[in-house]
């Protein structure tokens, strides 16, 4: 029964969704809401926008850095996106989440709001006791941020730390696995997320057997997203590109051997979208999603919202340097309906990339289109227009109806 209920609550917010799209009008929160809790970090990983040490007096200042939302302000907002019918909620930050004092309450209060949760980590601070929490609390789903699958190349990527460290990034994965066993939980869902650049890109393999051998749930990559002038060290060339891809693509001998070894199966996931990123004609000015960027509406605005540890709130993750509103001033509803962002759902639903609306997009220190660059809510904008275009003439009728109501 609980299942059958939450299964209507995603389809009725799916149908407001999808009728505000339709009709350009908006009659129901955005699916999901990330939520950057804190900007502190205890790594300073090579491609980061934020704490990288290549970036040199672009990196984060101090004060910047020290930002977190208070608990009880998210609590607010939480209770705020319940009501909107928001169902979907990423923890994430400027910095890594559990650097927060009150992180694992924050997953906690979240899931007893009936939210289905999901987060980014670099898992340097998950105890035994945090991951015991995490797997009781029912969190649904984790990227453990890794960009590596040998303790050499975590050396190589995580400037601060040392390749002993991989271990134990390792060791506590594995420990999370075993405790789903022990409780007979299938979540958290934990994928490793490894950022490519020229650091690790060789380590493919040993990051697809990592995930094999931790007992995750399977794999995530993307390339370096550069800082001009800056990161630009990390970004493949066309040579070092078109061999990782090749490795990508014919990867399915990789997986069934490994298959066989650990007598389990993992996800791949996005693994036709990295491939093309990678063959991608810009990849050697960190031009990633050209040829998709533009085919097709972004739904956005429907969708997504962002909260940035300063209270700053984004309509994607491109448009940093566009906030529509800030927590500390008004309601999260408020901002939704604001005319800020009715001009982002216009541009973005009517999508061209020669408008110099998109000028403004990418992370502050990038120019020009930054959505052609590398956009970070490409998986969720396709998704919605695959299921826009196979609703059946049912559906649409069902949409209609919850529309009018």
């Amino acid at each position: 029964m609980k299942e059958m209920l939450l299964q209507i609550k995603n389809f009725r917010q799916k149908a407001k969704i999808a009728k505000g799209i339709y009709d350009r009008k908006v009659y129901a929160g955005p699916w999901e809401v990330q939520i950057d809790i804190t900007n502190m970090c205890n790594y300073n990983c090579i491609g980061c926008w934020c704490h990288s040490p290549l970036l040199g007096d672009l990196a984060m200042d101090a004060e910047t850095k020290k930002k977190k939302l208070p608990f009880p302000l998210i609590k607010k907002i939480l209770k705020e996106l319940k009501e909107m019918g928001t169902r979907y909620i990423y923890f994430t930050g400027g910095g890594e989440p559990f650097m927060h004092p009150k992180a694992i309450e924050i997953i906690e209060y979240a899931k007893k709001q009936g939210f289905m949760t999901d987060m980014s980590t670099n898992f340097s601070l998950v105890t035994k006791e945090t991951a015991e929490r995490l797997v009781k609390a029912g969190m649904d789903h984790m990227n453990v941020s890794l960009w590596a699958g040998s303790p050499e190349s975590y050396a190589a990527t995580h400037p601060n730390r040392k390749a002993e460290d991989f271990n134990k990034i390792t060791d506590m994965l594995s420990h999370i696995s075993s405790l789903k066993k022990r409780y007979k939980k299938k979540r958290p869902v934990i994928h490793l997320y490894n950022v490519i650049s020229t650091k690790n890109y060789q380590d493919f393999d040993n990051m697809v057997e990592t995930a094999f051998r931790t007992g995750v749930n399977g794999i995530d990559f993307t390339p370096t997203d550069v800082i001009p002038g800056r990161t630009d060290s990390l970004m493949l060339n066309r040579d070092q590109a078109n061999w990782l891809a090749n490795k990508v693509e014919k990867a399915d001998a990789l997986l069934e051997r490994l298959e066989e070894k650990y007598a389990r199966k993992i996800e791949f996931r996005s693994r036709p979208q990295f491939s093309r990123r990678l063959r991608n004609m810009g990849i050697e000015h960190g031009e990633y999603d050209t040829a998709v960027i533009g085919k097709q509406p972004c739904y956005a605005g429907w969708t997504f919202l962002r909260i940035l540890a300063n209270g700053n709130v984004n309509s994607c993750l491109k448009s940093v340097r566009i906030p529509i509103g800030n927590i500390y001033d008004d309601q999260i509803k408020e901002i939704w309906m604001n005319k800020k962002q009715q001009e982002f759902r216009k541009h973005t639903l009517d999508y061209d990339p020669k408008n110099p609306y998109f000028e403004n997009m990418g992370n502050e220190h990038q120019k020009g289109n930054g959505c052609m660059l590398l956009c970070d809510n490409l998986g969720l904008n396709l998704a919605v227009h695959k299921r826009l275009s196979r609703f059946s003439k049912a559906e649409k009728k069902i949409i209609n109806i919850i529309g009018k109501l």
